[in-house]
């Protein structure tokens, strides 16, 4: 989503009337996004080239593919059903489906491997909760009209009072040790500061405190005395590298300390499902899980890479108040996979769609014209149709996957 149109071409440097007259034609998304000629983006052949791989039985390319795509599909899951275990576990359904079913896929048909993967997790969400609404249901007959699609609303205050519960708790972390946190977790930045370390250790820990979790009283705060022991919050936290993780894992046999205090942690980072942000992270073991039902189906070892292979895009600000992270670029279909920020308030110009749009809306409020859309709310578009306005009260995060050629008018 982009500020006014005035707005994109003077923050970009470029005039609309010199790039019409230079190009002889108007003004594209792909002119905005691809302005900054440094800026690579990962191309969607990569990700063909994986679900290729993973038709062909490759479970390194299947978690190659869960490394890009978890969080989306999860934070859009979780969206849709307000249910943080049903979302991990149709999570994993997705990942298990693109296994059986990688073969099915077919570029031709306009969609990128993003959308084809945003699509099935949306699928999955709406059949399991008709099929959880249908089965509540005590006298069907009474019910012919009530919308199936629905999170059965305890699910939802269940969810919001996790929520309000961890955001009292976050009161109690500095600024530092809260952005800190978020920084490991969620923007999954490097952390090699001895002080970081100290800060994000200490934050899990008054957390804890304020969580109440199991074991709180009998776990350790400052009295882990092993040489690993600095380790431990980086593990629970996911901030560890793989090979530097699994070692770890195999020491917690062998420490009680270690072993005490992740026990302790890790309740704690499984209650960031309800963090205050718009892009979410599963259960720290989902991958394990995905890499054991497919042992199970398969007959043989579970499989995990060494290391992550994937290095997540940074956010770019394309516009004022507006920021894209680019997952995928299609130069021969002119498509785009993408996340996008839009900050309260912003707009996007008025557009013509050049092709097929999908668009999944995972945080805040969104209207298209006169349809107001909400967090795990779906839309869809096609050429020539067009939006007069795209805006955004509360500020929203989404996935776009949409033509590089829309014209932006």
């Amino acid at each position: 989503m982009l500020a006014g149109c005035g707005g994109i071409w003077n923050s970009l440097g470029v005039e609309r009337e010199e790039r019409s007259a230079a190009g002889g034609r108007p003004a594209t998304l792909g002119d905005v996004l691809y302005a900054d000629p440094s800026r690579a983006a990962a191309s969607e052949q990569d990700w063909l080239r994986l679900v290729r791989a993973v038709a062909a039985q490759d479970q390194f390319a299947l978690h190659a593919l869960y490394d890009r795509a978890h969080r989306p599909v999860f934070t859009l899951l979780l969206r849709i059903t307000s249910n943080p275990a049903m979302a991990e576990e149709l999570t994993l359904d997705v990942f298990h489906g693109l296994w059986r079913r990688a073969s099915g896929y077919e570029p031709a048909k306009g969609n990128t491997v993003l959308a084809w993967l945003m699509n099935q997790a949306r699928a999955r969400a709406l059949e399991r909760l008709g099929n959880e609404r249908r089965r509540k249901r005590p006298e069907p007959e009474h019910y012919a009209l009530l919308p199936i699609e629905q999170p059965d609303y305890q699910d939802l205050l269940a969810l919001k009072e996790r929520g309000r519960v961890l955001r009292n708790a976050l009161k109690v972390l500095s600024a530092d040790e809260h952005q800190a946190l978020e920084d490991a977790y969620f923007a999954e930045a490097s952390v090699d500061d001895p002080a970081a370390h100290a800060r994000i250790r200490c934050a899990l820990h008054k957390l804890r405190r304020m969580l109440a979790v199991k074991n709180a009283m009998t776990a350790p705060l400052e009295t882990n005395d092993c040489e690993q022991g600095e380790h431990v919050a980086l593990y629970t936290v996911r901030a560890l590298p793989e090979e530097d993780a699994r070692s770890l894992e195999q020491h917690f046999g062998s420490c009680w300390q270690c072993r005490r205090e992740v026990e302790a942690l890790l309740p704690v980072v499984d209650a960031f499902v309800a963090w205050p942000t718009d892009l979410l992270r599963p259960r720290w073991d989902l991958r394990s899980s995905l890499a054991r039902r497919i042992a199970a189906e398969t007959g043989a070892a579970p499989l995990l890479p060494a290391k992550r292979q994937w290095s997540e895009p940074p956010w770019e600000n394309v516009a004022p108040g507006i920021a894209c992270k680019i997952l995928a670029s299609d130069a021969e279909r002119d498509m785009v996979s993408m996340l996008v920020r839009l900050v309260p308030g912003g707009e996007y110009p008025p557009h013509t769609h050049a092709g097929v749009e999908e668009l999944h809306l995972l945080d805040g409020e969104l209207w298209i014209d006169e349809r107001k859309l909400y967090p795990g709310d779906y839309n869809r578009a096609e050429a020539p149709t067009g939006d007069k306005r795209v805006w955004s009260e509360t500020g929203c995060t989404c996935v776009l996957t949409t033509s590089t050629r829309d014209i932006l008018s």
